[in-house]
């Protein structure tokens, strides 16, 4: 994001900075990747008629930019590192960089401008997680009705604990923004109604909203270039939070969530309460569909708030999306057998000693999302919450290449997930036999009784495989970078921490935009 900066009459100001080495990085987001960084490369004949025809590009409105179709180059992932130089007819060098200023806001508009689609994005977003949350209450309520006070309130706490956990984060943000002045001045009536949806784990809510709203204002007729760019860059940033929120959110409540309901359904007695059956289902459909889809957006909200990367187009968001959700139903199902067979405490220890060695990793690799200090106590505190996610599938938190780290991590997780679903075959007749009695009944559970012991083996296999075809398709044909090589030098498949080159301006140009000053009217 840009860094805002007071200056001596109260006006912000933004400069520019070198772009991050690491993908997970809130740091990034605020004060790293500007539009003085967008790659743009323009030939000879480009330059002449921008400058030929200066009027009319100044002519054009925000709408006018935002809405045309974006070029296949623009949509790139690879950034140019050389200036073409200008045919003997072009206009002197001096006077092209001069206007370089308005071509890269032109440019950047073009791309990351907000668009009303956008809007369905975060509907989506807001829809899921209100869904999630209500079902699980539901749920709540249905085990308490069944006086099976147990398991409503262990499904309580799993619903309530990572809600504050995820508002204090999301407060935390607005703390460190308010320090460095990012977030625009606010009046008492909107931190009154912004603290209200927080005490209401609301916390996506308020971003997604802000996030609409900067996106709106950004559009309006009358606004220069820069001040539209800078309410884009507030939606852009609004969006990474709200993104990063609703991981953190699922991964700390809905997958929990849903492993526990997993192991209540596989091992309760059948026939339970038809509402409570359904109840279930629909608690463990929502929590799986809200974790895809927060990884799909997580995804798209990072790649919008890196201006030197393209953004995912409709088909890739619907491949990313299948993608995580047949990865996520193969990884979850094969935890929820692993807790049926094994019982609930050796499961903790499993599941906590891969927590604590992907949180270790996390922390010897350096995350910035927090602090500039990856060795802070808030930067620790997030790097063990992201650890969580680590348990139900991967993040790449680094630059460059990835295909190497997915595919090590993926076999890794396949290998898991065949060993998990055929404990459940081999063992099934043990399990039936030692199954304890039910609050409910004194039977059974369906899945021992009516379905075949290879039918959840063939679940956890085809799921996965589903999803890894849907990776390899987004990678091949959807990919922003374009199609991408299956096979390359194995000295290239490692990741690389080096930023990439992108042609800038002078750091020391700065939006000399004074007319406005960025306010929230509430």
């Amino acid at each position: 994001m840009f860094r805002f900066n007071r200056s001596e009459n109260g006006l912000s100001n933004l400069h520019c900075v070198q772009p991050s080495k690491v993908l997970v990085t809130r740091w990034s987001w605020q004060a790293v990747s500007t539009w003085a960084n967008f790659p743009v490369q323009h030939n000879g004949q480009t330059i002449r008629n921008l400058m030929g025809n200066k009027s009319k590009v100044e002519s054009l409105t925000v709408r006018d930019i935002t809405d045309a179709p974006i070029s296949k180059q623009n949509s790139s992932d690879e950034p140019s590192s050389s200036f073409v130089t200008p045919h003997s007819s072009a206009p002197p060098l001096s006077t092209v960089v001069q206007h370089e200023d308005e071509i890269r806001l032109v440019e950047f508009l073009k791309v990351h401008g907000f668009r009303w689609y956008q809007v369905v994005i975060f509907l989506i977003s807001i829809i899921s997680y209100l869904a999630d949350i209500a079902s699980d209450a539901y749920l709540v309520y249905t085990y308490y009705i069944q006086e099976d006070y147990y398991w409503s309130s262990l499904t309580m706490i799993f619903m309530v604990v990572p809600a504050l956990l995820m508002s204090s984060f999301s407060l935390a943000w607005y703390f460190i923004d308010y320090k460095v002045r990012v977030d625009p001045p606010r009046s008492y009536r909107a931190w009154t109604f912004r603290l209200l949806f927080h005490g209401l784990q609301l916390a996506p809510l308020v971003r997604a909203a802000d996030a609409i709203y900067y996106g709106i204002v950004s559009r309006q007729p009358g606004l220069s270039l820069r001040v539209a760019a800078q309410y884009t860059q507030l939606m852009l940033y609004e969006d990474a939070d709200c993104a990063m929120l609703r991981l953190i959110e699922c991964f700390t409540e809905s997958a929990p969530q849903l492993l526990l309901q997993l192991y209540i359904i596989l091992t309760q007695s059948y026939p339970a309460p038809k509402f409570q059956m359904t109840a279930q289902f629909v608690s463990c459909v929502f929590s799986w569909l809200s974790l895809a889809w927060s990884l799909t957006y997580y995804q798209t909200a990072l790649r919008s708030s890196r201006i030197e990367k393209g953004n995912i187009q409709t088909l890739g968001i619907i491949f990313f999306f299948f993608w995580k959700a047949g990865v996520l139903a193969s990884r979850l199902l094969a935890l929820g057998i692993l807790a049926s067979v094994v019982r609930g405490f050796w499961f903790v220890i499993a599941l906590g000693v891969h927590w604590l060695l992907a949180s270790g990793w996390l922390i010897t690799r350096g995350t910035t999302f927090c602090s500039s200090n990856s060795r802070a106590l808030g930067e620790l505190t997030f790097d063990f919450v992201l650890g969580a996610v680590y348990c139900f599938d991967v993040v790449n938190i680094r630059e460059g290449r990835s295909r190497m780290w997915y595919g090590s991590c993926y076999l890794i997780f396949g290998i898991e997930n065949s060993v998990c679903a055929s404990l459940w075959w081999v063992t099934h007749s043990f399990i039936i036999a030692s199954l304890p009695k039910s609050v409910f009944k004194n039977q059974p559970s369906t899945w021992n009784t009516v379905l075949p012991p290879y039918t959840l083996l063939l679940i956890v296999m085809c799921s996965f495989c589903m999803g890894i075809v849907m990776m390899i398709v987004y990678y091949i044909t959807f990919h922003p970078s374009g199609k991408i090589e299956l096979c390359i030098p194995c000295d290239e498949l490692i990741i690389t921490s080096e930023p990439q080159d992108s042609l800038t301006v002078d750091p020391n140009i700065q939006l000399s935009e004074k007319t406005i000053q960025l306010s929230v009217k509430s």
